[in-house]
């Protein structure tokens, strides 16, 4: 009764009733290699240190653990941890050299110290099963839930957790992971497309993460409820985080990219323009918006085919009149340096018809009376079913549709195969949408209509409510690992909508079917910053909005964040107002022209900042905070990113404004526009509509390409680099070159070299990579000098007010350039 009444007093909240039952003190434990912990009630606790700054903590509730295979994580193979353990009578502790997990015994909490004794995380309350959901904090719609506190720091900051709509830092916030078909969402709906269950603690200048690997529902609060804790609750399975010690929140993002993948390198084609609509058809409409792309002057790489090239939308077919020849479409659009990529949705159309014999290219065939797709998925047994044994009947674009059971390896090998049906048509890429799975049937985010369907999961047979939020993750890696085998040599280009933990192995994102709406623009920023923290770096949005009517200065400025994000697509709703750049006058569409003129300058800049995310998981798009921590006046930053370590943009994301207010952090910051360098933190500068205040980092090296209108154009161009120097006048930068198309990348053929400025010298690391023939044309900012060699050789200068420029023929060789 004493237990009882003490764990009561723990467990109580002033301003709400609870009830709930705690883990009972520890029964017993035995060092060993395992370190696994037994409670009175069955309870059982694992800790595990992958590396000596995360350790892997398993908890189970009044029930043995059981094996927890991840679709999430990438490495398992970590180096053996050396640990020590020792046990009181009121705590064990493992450690390794670098942090302490501490289990007190009564009440059971959870603590992990650095290697001085100081607290980076501890348990609030013991872990939680809460049967009726009477905490206030979470949704009492739904079931049991095993729920896991920690104690809120009195400023401390939480940032990641992947897609939502939302600010900057979540502190105060309350999400929850459960991936839903959100159409026009604003600020603060939630859920929406993805689930990413990982976050970064920030705390007097520290940072640490948290990734719960548990793909059922679940839900965050982050002193939402109140004051004394955070809270993380699941909805089935068991606890099973991993804790990530920064120090600095780039070491968590590297150590979470190191434990769930980074990105691959896409075709260099996929950094273009895009253009997308649902729908652009026939197959001479899509041409005739190319033309006039291009008759305009405006950049772009990929035409995107949206659910009306199909047969009545049923996937992997082509419509037999509006896309009668797609293999000439494809070489039409080839020829004009543009490249295809088609939609596929994961419903397929159920067509219980007598299966027809097998054909040659069934895509080009009528699918009418016998659909090969339902047919083979049927006979193999590759879709998903119900509790009775049926399968899974619902309603998405097709009418009554079934979904493949991306758990089964062969179902998944499968579906990758059938992507022959637009390889073999001259398709580039591939857009995996509707993937939630979206179901026309239910109405909210509940998944009821789907909730008493089972997936193979390993030969485990579990329901849809452990597999929904990693439908889209397997999708996307069948889709990504079908392409390679079809292709070895060439690079997947896979896009998709939904996600969980993971997702940036296999594919790009978008941020889903946003408003048309300034508000929807405003939080686009913090979404992508926070994406970035979360493992993805190819990410972007439907620039100027998806749904509803927007207008010129809208799009203008939406296009003045888009032409740094790596995903740069416009694309809207059928039914909607049309929103190509030249739809709202000459004026718009030539501020546009300016900034997607500049985005294919910065090319170089984007792609090796795509390098430095596929080797440290370091994202491209990146809040203030992630470079400059220690600066309080970043932590909640909403309206500035940067992009990359080296420029920093601040755009307008409300109308009707000629001003905006920066703030530019320590350091030298040049206007990237003049090269004129910039004497104030806090600054109210002009921004018209034909300007985004663009600022480059003092100390950095920036390379820039020529102004071209397809990616793949001027090969042999000049290159340029710019200097701007910091205080102490030195600046870095890298360059990063491949072939842009096929896997040799992953085999050492590239070029990655660091530039470096000091001393009135700038050299360039030589590389064995074969280079292009061009010329380099190198602009030094803030500098006097006039005069200039290069490999010992005197060179002509040229001289402007903010800066000098040298040019010099390339090579592979290592170049030094000397100002006198």
């Amino acid at each position: 009764m004493l237990k009882k009444l003490l764990l009561a007093a723990l467990l109580a909240v002033p301003t709400y009733a609870i009830e709930v039952e705690g883990l009972i003190p520890i029964a017993g434990y035995q060092s060993r290699q395992d370190n696994l912990i037994t409670c009175q009630d069955g309870s059982q606790i694992k800790v595990e240190f992958l590396t000596p700054d995360m350790p892997r903590i398993q908890m189970s509730y009044k029930k043995r653990l059981e094996p927890n295979p991840s679709w999430a994580i990438a490495k398992t193979d970590w180096a053996p941890t050396a640990v020590t353990t020792s046990e009181d009578t009121s705590k064990i502790q493992i450690a390794s050299a670098n942090l302490k997990v501490i289990v007190h015994k009564n009440p059971l909490l959870i603590e992990i110290q650095d290697k001085n004794g100081r607290t980076l995380s501890k348990d609030a309350r013991p872990l939680l099963g809460d049967p009726n959901h009477t905490q206030k904090v979470f949704d009492p719609s739904a079931g049991f839930m095993t729920v896991v506190t920690k104690e809120l720091g009195l400023d401390e900051h939480f940032y990641a957790l992947g897609e939502k709509a939302h600010k900057l830092d979540r502190r105060r916030g309350h999400f929850r992971m459960f991936n839903s078909d959100t159409p026009k969402y604003s600020e603060g709906t939630d859920p929406i497309y993805q689930s990413i269950p990982f976050y970064i603690s920030l705390e007097d200048n520290r940072a640490h993460g948290l990734f719960y690997d548990n793909s059922y529902r679940s839900h965050f609060d982050f002193g939402n409820s109140g004051q004394e804790y955070t809270g993380y609750g699941v909805e089935g399975g068991q606890i099973d985080y991993y804790f990530i010690d920064g120090p600095t929140i780039k070491d968590v993002v590297r150590k979470y990219t190191e434990l769930t993948g980074r990105i691959y390198l896409p075709p260099k084609w996929a950094l273009g323009h895009q253009a997308s609509r649902w729908s652009y058809y026939p197959d001479r409409m899509v041409e005739k918006i190319a033309d006039t792309y291009q008759s305009h002057d405006l950049p772009l790489d990929v035409m995107t085919l949206d659910i009306d090239y199909m047969q009545k939308y049923r996937v992997f077919t082509w419509d037999l009149k509006r896309f009668a020849d797609p293999d000439g479409l494809s070489k039409r659009l080839k020829a004009k340096g543009l490249h295809v990529v088609n939609i596929v949705d994961p419903g397929v159309k159920y067509q219980p018809n007598q299966p027809s014999k097998d054909e040659e290219q069934p895509e080009l065939k009528d699918q009418s009376k016998s659909y090969y797709v339902y047919n083979q998925g049927t006979q193999n047994d590759y879709f998903v079913k119900r509790k009775d044994g049926k399968q899974m009947v619902t309603t998405v674009w097709p009418g009554e549709t079934v979904f493949v059971d991306f758990t089964k390896e062969a179902a998944r090998k499968w579906w990758g195969d059938l992507h022959r049906a637009y390889l073999d048509h001259g398709t580039g890429g591939i857009w995996n949408d509707m993937n939630e799975p979206a179901d026309f049937t239910e109405k909210g985010d509940t998944g009821a209509n789907q909730r008493d369907s089972y997936f193979d999961d390993l030969g485990r047979n579990t329901p849809h409510a452990k597999n929904r939020n990693v439908f889209a993750l397997l999708m996307c890696k069948a889709t990504y690992e079908g392409l390679l085998r079809l292709r070895p040599n060439d690079r997947p280009y896979v896009i998709t909508r939904a996600a969980y933990a993971g997702i940036q192995r296999y594919s790009t994102m978008w941020t889903g079917d946003a408003a048309s709406s300034w508000e929807a623009l405003a939080v686009s920023v913090p979404m992508f910053c926070n994406l970035g923290l979360s493992g993805e770096t190819f990410i972007g949005s439907d620039v100027g909005g998806f749904m509803g009517r927007g207008d010129g200065e809208m799009l203008t400025r939406a296009y003045q964040i888009s032409f740094l994000v790596p995903f740069c697509r416009n694309h809207k709703a059928q039914d909607e107002y049309d929103q190509e750049p030249w739809r709202f006058g000459s004026y718009y569409e030539g501020i546009i022209r300016k900034y997607l003129k500049l985005r294919y300058r910065l090319l170089p800049y984007i792609y090796a900042g795509l390098d430095e995310a596929r080797t440290t998981g370091t994202p491209f798009i990146r809040p203030l905070v992630l470079e400059y921590q220690d600066d309080s006046n970043t932590y909640a930053m909403d309206d500035q990113f940067l992009a990359g370590r080296d420029l920093l943009c601040s755009p307008v994301v409300k109308p009707n404004l000629e001003k905006k207010r920066v703030y530019l952090p320590r350091g030298n910051w040049y206007d990237f526009y003049t090269g004129q360098l910039q004497s104030k933190q806090h600054q109210t500068v002009d921004a018209p509509l034909e300007t985004v205040p663009l600022y480059a980092r003092g100390g950095s090296v920036i390379p820039l390409g020529p102004e071209k209108n397809t990616v793949d154009a001027l090969p042999n161009a000049p290159l340029e680099l710019r200097v701007y120097p910091n205080a102490a006048q030195k600046a870095e930068g890298t360059l990063y070159e491949d072939d842009g198309k096929t896997q040799q990348y992953l085999h050492g053929q590239f070029a990655r070299r660091k530039v470096t400025f000091a001393s009135r010298t700038l050299t360039i690391e030589k590389t064995g990579y074969a280079l292009p023939e061009r010329n380099l044309n190198v602009r030094f900012y803030n500098t006097k000098n006039q005069s200039a060699t290069v490999d010992g050789k005197a060179v002509p200068v040229k001289w402007t007010p903010n800066y000098i420029e040298v040019q010099f023929r390339e090579g592979p060789q290592a170049h030094v350039v000397k100002l006198l």
